[in-house]
């Protein structure tokens, strides 16, 4: 007899939609069947928390949804969310606070009444340059403003709840613990220096795990309830930026460009080294799926979510962004765009990234004329994204990129694809892999913590760099313009 083909569940809980896919193992590149539902939260004014109820609720509605339509017995649950965010337990086990979004800034000032002492030696421990984004600080802010602050409480980051309330365990994994600012990534372990300096001593924290570890089995009431197994193992693949890194078969040679509605730069290590100017510039590290690995990272605020305020503002359809997108892209590829009809955005839409990571910047687009269409408009569009991608990218190394990995909807864009092999001087590959974290997950399911792990080989289209005279006037606006002009823009929004 054959041997039994079994399945996976993953979980991708998204900043904007969550994900339940159904892989067999015999899949590699797709799931078989995907349920997806806007990722559910609650806002008031500029606060903004997940509603961590409501997710887990419809989780579950998903998972039996699927269940029913697997013709294999599931074996593992494998969960990859974004960071930073998460909730406080009691020493009941019960949820005692709601789940600030990893976005939402009202811990800021908590940043802001940091020495500089302080912020040196977050930095150095952790990793993480301080940040109201990250767990640390929110964790303040919920001690100050929503619990009794004398209790004593565990936080659990999104996928530690989720593994959690369907096991009954407390665990966590190193590339989530790394976005908490509380984990010392050197040793491995939470800091208590950290914990004396944000003075949230009296928080504990779940034992960190590597990647596809099982952490438990599911509880057999909720098994019951859902058509499984009391068996199904339950793991946490990881925070969602690292997990697509392994579907992309990332090595320490090569940039991964995660797309989305914010843009994630990766690169690996196998040493920990941080330049002097990174804490300034907002590069994070922290440990990999195989924690022998460090993971140097940063984050731009403004991708997809510019491309979405172009389309709309001037009521583009889809459809019509894309025909000028293939327009511009032809132009650009046959060195036929007019030099004076130049023009690029500096898409501080939602605040800057790397290297002066900011929420206080405001978008600048330059370069307008009469004379513009909407088609060199679009151009100027993807330009300035791929302008602020390399600017970010000379902070994580100063060595020069051999090859980009792209995942993410950009891989359907050749002109941005295109742009970003010219000006970055790299080869890039466009990931087929569509739904790039699922698949990241679903390999360490079938991996569990094995520290060299066999990924499937994902299809890709190979874009070139090139030495037109073209690529090389727009590398001379990098230098001359858009530096100077980024420059002069955040010091005035951040010096006034």
């Amino acid at each position: 007899m054959g041997q039994t083909v079994l399945a996976n569940l993953t979980i991708d809980v998204g900043t904007t939609n969550t994900k339940v896919s159904l892989w067999s193992e015999q899949t590699t590149i797709q799931p078989i069947k995907q349920l997806k539902f806007v990722t559910p939260k609650n806002e008031a004014d500029d606060l903004i928390n997940f509603d961590i109820e409501e997710l887990l609720e419809q989780l579950l509605n998903a998972i039996q949804h699927l269940v029913k339509t697997a013709l294999e017995p599931i074996k593992t649950i494998s969960i990859a969310s974004v960071g930073e965010s998460g909730v406080l337990i009691n020493e009941f086990g019960v949820l005692a606070s709601p789940m600030i979004a990893w976005y939402d800034n009202r811990s800021e000032k908590i940043i802001d009444q940091l020495s500089k002492q302080d912020k040196k030696t977050i930095y150095e421990v952790t990793g993480l340059p301080p940040h109201a984004h990250y767990s640390a600080s929110k964790i303040k802010w919920l001690l100050e403003h929503d619990v009794d602050s004398t209790k004593r409480y565990t936080w659990l980051c999104i996928p530690d709840f989720l593994v959690y309330r369907l096991t009954g365990v407390m665990g966590t994994e190193f590339s989530i613990a790394s976005r908490t600012m509380v984990f010392d990534i050197q040793k491995k372990r939470w800091s208590s220096r950290i914990k004396k300096i944000f003075g949230i001593e009296n928080i504990d924290f779940p034992k960190p795990y590597p990647s596809g570890t099982k952490i438990a089995s599911i509880k057999p009431q909720i098994a019951n309830k859902l058509g499984l197994s009391a068996q199904v193992d339950v793991t946490i693949a990881g925070h969602d930026h690292m997990v697509g890194s392994v579907s992309s078969g990332q090595t320490t040679h090569e940039l991964l460009d995660s797309t989305g509605t914010t843009e994630g730069i990766l690169l690996l290590s196998d040493s920990l080294e941080k330049k002097a100017t990174q804490e300034e510039e907002g590069i994070a590290y922290g440990i990999y799926m195989n924690p022998e690995l460090y993971t140097i990272f940063t984050a731009l605020p403004s991708a997809g979510s510019v491309i979405q305020w172009f389309q709309e503002s001037h009521q583009i359809t889809s459809q019509r962004f894309m025909q000028l997108a293939d327009a511009a892209y032809k132009r650009y590829a046959a060195d036929d765009l007019p030099f004076e009809d130049i023009n690029f955005v500096i898409p501080h839409f939602s605040g800057s990234g790397s290297p002066t990571k900011s929420t206080l910047t405001k978008g600048l687009w330059y370069g307008l004329t009469n004379q513009l269409d909407q088609e060199m408009l679009t151009f100027g569009l993807f330009l300035g994204l791929t302008f602020e991608l390399k600017h970010a990218t000379e902070c994580l190394t100063s060595q020069q990129i051999q090859t980009i990995k792209v995942i993410g909807p950009a891989i359907k864009d050749p002109l941005w694809i295109q742009l970003k092999a010219d000006l970055l001087g790299a080869e890039v590959l466009a990931m087929a892999t569509p739904e790039a974290v699922s698949r990241g997950a679903n390999i360490m399911a079938q991996n569990g913590a094995k520290k060299n792990i066999q990924v499937p080989k994902a299809p890709s289209q190979r874009f070139s760099p090139r030495t037109t005279p073209l690529v090389k006037y727009l590398l001379a606006i990098y230098k001359h313009q858009y530096k100077l002009l980024y420059e002069a823009k955040v010091k005035f929004e951040l010096e006034q």
